[in-house]
């Protein structure tokens, strides 16, 4: 092989070319590339935390309506609870009031019939001595019953 100065042109055309386009072109296309490659891997990383937060969002918005739900339940069930006190209260209050009332009204009737039954005697015996004195043709002293 013969090596003659347009081989040793070429060589030096060659390395020339080389380093004209690494400076010129591969230098900005890999300063390119590598500002790509880390805005991927801090978008990467933060899609990751967004994620992850999300996640923690999510599961706190679950906790919290599940308390909420369990707070609720109780609620209700207090609620329940005090309205079914407040109806024995107020059916022992209306028994108790009704139970009153009819003692009331008996002792009321009674007194009544009390009453009744002394305004009546006179009547009676005048007319058992106005019936005996009829059939018996006689005159019955009643005071004495």
């Amino acid at each position: 092989m013969e090596f003659n100065a347009t081989f040793l042109v070429s060589a030096i055309s060659f390395i020339l070319f080389t380093i004209i386009m690494n400076k010129i072109f591969y230098k900005p296309l890999e300063k390119i590339m590598t500002e790509r490659r880390n805005f991927i891997d801090n978008t990467l990383s933060d899609a990751k935390y967004s994620s992850e937060k999300a996640d923690a969002i999510l599961k706190d918005r679950d906790e919290k309506l599940h308390a909420a739900l369990l707070q609720s339940k109780q609620i209700i069930s207090d609620s329940a609870n005090n309205a079914k006190l407040d109806a024995e209260t107020k059916i022992k209050d209306a028994k108790q009031k009704m139970r009153l009332e009819i003692t009331n009204a008996k002792n009321e009737l009674s007194v009544q019939a009390d009453e009744l039954d002394e305004n009546l005697k006179p009547e009676v015996k005048k007319l058992a001595g106005m019936i005996s004195s009829k059939l018996l043709g006689t005159g019955i002293n009643t005071e004495d019953y």
